[in-house]
Formats: C-alpha cells, structure tokens, sequence
C-alpha cells in the first residue's frame, strides 16, 4: 500500500510544460532517503505514468523490489545509480506487465548505473537485473549495468519493435539476453565484460527461466565490443516448435571464452536444442577466443537453413582449433546453405578455416573470395570429414608451404563425402601439397569441376583415391614435381577437358598400382602408357620412347595413334 503522502510527494515534484491542448510533463523523482527508495521510486514512477520521469543528476538510490516502468513513460536516470540490495530475491527494475498482467508499450529508459548487489538471490526470471516482458516499443539507452551473480543483466522476451543501445556491462552472467516471441529487435553498442555470452538469442530458454518463448525474427545485433568467458554472440533455434530468423550480427570485436559466435542447439536443456535457425548473417568479426577455448564460428544445429559468414578477419594461426566449425550436438549437424565470403586468414594454422565434422551435413557449401597470406607446413583451408553435396569454391589467393591443400577430405575420415565441387578462380602459390586431397578408398568425390586456375610449386592439383570424373578448364600448373591428378591404388579418375598447360617435365599424372586414369583432355601432357585404352580417349604424350612418338595422340581399336603422325603403340 502507497501512502497517500508518498503520493503527494511525488505529484509535488511534477513540472508541467507548454500551452497546447496536450502538456508535455515532466517528473522529477524525489531525493535518495538513505534508506530503501523503493515505496517513493515507485510511487513517483506511478504518478509519472506516461510522461518524462527523471532522476537527480548524483542520485544514489537503494531499493528492495523491482521498480516498475509503465506505459508511455520515458525514464531518465543519467548520472544515477540504483542498487538492488541483498538478499531481495527479485529483478531490479521491469515493466507494469511483469507483475500486473497485460501488455505495454512506449518504454524508454535512458542512462543510470543499474547495479545487483552481492548475495540478492531469487528464483527463476527473478534472478535477472533488468526484465521486460510483453512490451511493445522498448528503448534502453545508456544504461550501465552491473552484477556480482545471479542471472541474465538486460532479459528481454516477448517484445515487438525494441532498442537496445549503448550499454555497459560488468556482470556475471549474459549481458543481453533475448527470448521470445520477439520481433524487430536492434541491439548495438555493447561494452564491458561479461561470465556468460554478451548477446544471446534463444527462442526458448533453459527451464529455469522459460517464462515465455516463441519465434524470434528480424533481428539486428551490431557493435559489440566485449570480453566474454563464454561467447559474444549465441544464436539458438530453441525446441522444435522455435525458430530464430533473419538475424543480422555485424562488427563484433573483443574476446571469447568459448566461441565468438555460436549458432544452433546447445544441449544442456533440450529446450535449446532442436530449434530451427534461418538466413542468418554474419559480418565484420574481428574478435578472437582464449587460446585453446574454441574457434570463431562455431555452428551446431541440428536444423539450420541458410547461413552468411561475410568479412571475416583472421590475424592467426591463433588457436590449434577450426575457425568456422560445422559439429554435431548430441543429433547430427545439418545445415541447408553455408557460404563463407571475403574472409581473409593472414597466416592459417593446423587448424583449418573450415571443418566440417564427420556427423555434419551441408547441402549447398560456397566459399568466395577467401585470402590466405600463408601457412604453416601441412594446414588445410577447407577440412571435410562429414557430407557436403554441393561445394563451390571461388576467387582464393592461397600462400601455402609444406603439404597444405585448399580442400582435404581426410584419410582417417572414412564416410567423408563431397558429391559435386567446383573449384574457379584459384590462385595458389606453394611447396608441394595440392588444391585437392581425398585419400580413402572409401571417400566420394564423384565429379570435380576445375576452372580458371593457376598454381605455382603446387605439387598436384588433386590427389585422389576415389571413383571421380575430373572436368579440368583452363587450368595452368607452373611446377615440375607434380601434375594434374595423383591417384591412388583404389582410384578411378577420368580426365576432361580443354585450356591445360603445365610445365614442362611434369608428369602430368601419377598412377599407383590399382589405380586408373582415362583421358579425353587433349591437351593433358603425360606419359600415355600409364593411361587406361579407352576408344576415343585423348592425351598429349610425353614418352618419346612409345612408338607413337610425342605429340597429340587418340586412342582407336584400344591403340593410341599420333594425330599428325599416324605412327600408333
């Protein structure tokens, strides 16, 4: 019960502006007491209904219950601080609908030190600082917020139309976290320091506090600048019945302590797990992880749609572990769309850029515009143990030394599997190594498409142990200890195509005992006794021994005949 001289107290202190019909008011709160504001914060906020509340620049207030915003109220508190003290056991400061019902609207808090004090306690929802629930039209500008426990700092969850701007955080846990059912979220300007992930979006969250859930679109998460021992950027799809869409993280710097943006299921409740996240983008990540915590990017749904990775910056080689991981939760990981574009690794290291884990599905993989400025001895750009059915890879400028490959299906990963790939617009510089690797008989690499590529000191373009039409175009190698395919004893690889140079006293192929090779790329420059005899395969011979002599040779009546010549072997 508010006493009525509370009231009259607060009513006293309210100024009101302007001559038209409709008074612009506003209301100042009244002074800290040195005692416990709550009853008079919240009387003055209730006479302020829907009108500009403010603080006393220096306030310093202490309070035992949640204040509560209403509808239509802007709430300035810069230069003030507000402390929830111990042993309250409830949110600092929410909105009328948190405890009355209903649903708000046209809330704004601007500014104030927002500060949970040690050992405040709770239950629930009731262990977060700041809370909103059902508001329509939310602004939080400014605020400063800081904990030494408990839960989430800003709780956001079933909210339309909100900012969140300029925040600074020093707490023990998340430090924007959003649930839904929310739409039009903008949340940007974050600093400081947080125990758990910076900004998290789950749809439905953990049991303790899964007051309310739903979908949660059309949101903006830009400007984030923190350390956080967990990660700076969580977007989960929540339950299956959830789904988090049209999500947009840009400009993120500062440091994690697990993974710097971390997409899909997190399986300590399976509330968080199953959720469907869709058209995701993610852009200008600048940040990094503690050594040995986790990679950039790591995406572990078991439903996720399309995903953008764009302007991403490695100063590496960091972190023995993947910069963008694909990884199975407790279901296998399967992502429709995956595209990584203008990522720029300055010096890569055993860990890949990409790796895709051996209980992961992409169905259309493109990497676009991918620098490497070097790497160390045996590093692969692009590692893929699971399936991937569509992989395009496009304008890569890679400096590698040692065994390095652009792409590597690996030995040990027996299931491993990329049904269609296109490789164009590659440009490598190296030492041995390849574009290339699928060394297990096992493996599936059945069409491989190669266009508009240059290598130098590469050793081979692929190095393959699989059934695999090999479609080669315009493709120079500037080597000699290597060639166009290297192909193991349980290989099949067919050659076509057309635009093929190579230095000269490269083999142009290798084939272990097993292994077979047919060409019909003309301009391929080998060895044609190593080739299988198929009527109307090609090849350009390089054995000056074989009877056919060198030179542009078919192959007619299983017999390889010289073009010009007619001399045959």
């Amino acid at each position: 019960m508010i006493a009525r001289r509370t009231l009259l107290a607060a009513a006293s202190s309210m100024v009101l502006a302007g001559d038209g019909p409709r008074l612009a008011r506003t209301l100042l709160l009244p002074p800290p007491s040195g005692g416990d504001d709550t009853a008079a914060l919240n009387a003055a906020l209730l006479a302020g209904a829907g009108t500009l509340v403010r603080g006393p620049r220096g306030a310093s207030y202490h309070v035992s219950a949640p204040l509560v915003v209403h509808s239509g109220t802007t709430l300035t508190m810069s230069g003030c601080t507000v402390t929830l003290a111990a042993g309250s056991a409830c949110n600092l400061l929410v909105n009328r609908a948190v405890t009355g019902g209903g649903r708000d609207r046209d809330i704004t808090v601007i500014g104030g030190t927002w500060v949970r004090a040690e050992g405040v306690g709770g239950a629930g929802p009731d262990l977060h600082t700041l809370r909103w629930r059902r508001v329509d039209n939310l602004a939080l500008t400014g605020l400063a917020v800081e904990t030494t426990g408990d839960k989430y700092a800003i709780s956001l969850g079933d909210v339309t139309d909100t900012t969140v701007t300029r925040i600074s955080l020093a707490v023990q846990s998340d430090g924007v976290h959003l649930q839904g059912p929310a739409a039009r979220t903008r949340i940007s300007g974050i600093r400081g320091s947080t125990g758990d992930d910076t900004v998290a979006i789950t749809p439905r969250d953990w049991q303790a506090y899964d007051d309310v859930s739903g979908p949660v679109t059309d949101t903006v998460i830009e400007d984030i600048s923190a350390a956080s021992l967990a990660a700076l950027v969580k977007v989960l799809g929540g339950s299956p019945e959830t789904t988090a869409a049209r999500t947009t993280v840009r400009g993120v710097t500062g440091i994690a302590g697990n993974n710097v943006v971390w997409i899909g299921d997190d399986i300590a409740d399976w509330r968080t797990a199953g959720g469907r996240v869709d058209d995701l983008l993610v852009e200008q990540i600048r940040a990094a992880t503690l050594p040995g915590r986790g990679g950039v990017v790591r995406i572990s749904g078991s439903s996720v749609g399309r995903i953008h990775l764009r302007g991403l910056a490695f100063e590496g080689p960091g972190a023995n572990l993947p910069l963008v991981q694909v990884t199975p939760s407790s279901a296998p990981a399967s992502v429709d769309a995956l595209t990584i574009e203008d990522a720029d690794v300055a010096r890569l290291g055993t860990a890949p850029l990409l790796s895709v884990d051996g209980r992961a599905r992409i169905r259309r993989l493109r990497m676009d515009r991918v620098t490497v400025g070097g790497t160390v001895p045996g590093a692969v750009v692009a590692r893929i143990a699971g399936v991937v059915d569509e992989l395009t890879v496009r304008t890569v400028d890679m400096r590698a030394t040692g065994d390095s490959y652009l792409l590597e299906l690996p030995k040990w990963a027996a299931d491993a599997a990329v049904r269609q790939a296109k490789l164009s617009g590659v440009r490598a510089v190296g030492s041995r190594g390849g574009l290339i690797t699928a060394p297990a008989a096992t493996q599936r690499l059945p069409r491989l498409t190669v266009d508009d590529v240059r290598t130098v000191g590469v050793a081979w373009l692929a190095d393959l142990n699989t059934e695999t039409e090999l479609r080669l175009s315009n493709v120079s190698i500037d080597g000699t200890t290597g060639g166009f395919a290297n192909v193991h004893g349980s290989g099949a690889v067919v050659v076509r195509g057309d635009g093929l140079t190579s230095a000269t006293g490269s083999r142009g192929v290798a084939i272990a005992s097993g292994g077979s090779v047919v060409s019909y790329a003309p301009e391929l420059a080998v060895d044609v006794s190593k080739l299988a005899r198929v009527d109307g395969s090609r090849a350009t011979n390089t054995n000056a021994r074989l009877p056919c002599g060198t030179g542009p040779v078919v192959c007619t009546g299983l017999v390889w005949q010289h073009l010009r010549t007619g001399a045959t072997y």
